[in-house]
């Protein structure tokens, strides 16, 4: 079964299995100098991506991904690097180092789009999951009730 952790700069990056060979590890942008091992480093913001990157808009299938969705309904690297994982067949997405939350109307936004892609994994029978302290899975109280 392929595994992915997928991290972002926060602490609870250090929760992932660095020791479990199963896992690859995912990380983005610049916060990889201070992890244990790194199986791909993504870079795909439009400015000159860092030449050490495995991923950037050069070779990131932008137009597969597009296709599965039905559209460009991705908008921060976190949620490209999920739906990278849908499009390759990872069966198993844990996600760490990522909350999304403060009061910047654009980081709401990314919040939310990372819960769209975290819906749209698990529709796929994808397990998703994250540290417990993790609010991007937080479930919902039940509509009236």
């Amino acid at each position: 079964m392929k595994k992915v952790a997928i991290l972002g700069k926060l602490q609870t990056k250090f929760k992932a299995p660095f020791e479990d060979k199963e896992w690859e590890i995912w990380t983005c942008n610049y916060h990889n100098e201070e992890l244990p091992r790194i199986s791909q480093w993504f870079d795909i913001h439009a400015h000159k991506p860092n030449p050490r990157a495995d991923i950037t808009r050069a070779n990131y299938p932008f137009e597969e991904v597009e296709s599965m969705l039905g559209g460009q309904y991705v908008n921060n690297s976190f949620s490209y690097m999920i739906a990278y994982a849908i499009l390759k067949g990872y069966k198993e997405i844990a996600l760490y180092g990522a909350q999304f939350l403060n009061d910047q109307e654009r980081r709401t936004g990314q919040y939310f789009n990372v819960r769209e892609m975290i819906f749209f994994a698990k529709g796929r029978g994808i397990n998703v999951t994250a540290p417990y302290d993790s609010i991007m899975l937080q479930e919902y109280e039940r509509y009236g009730g």
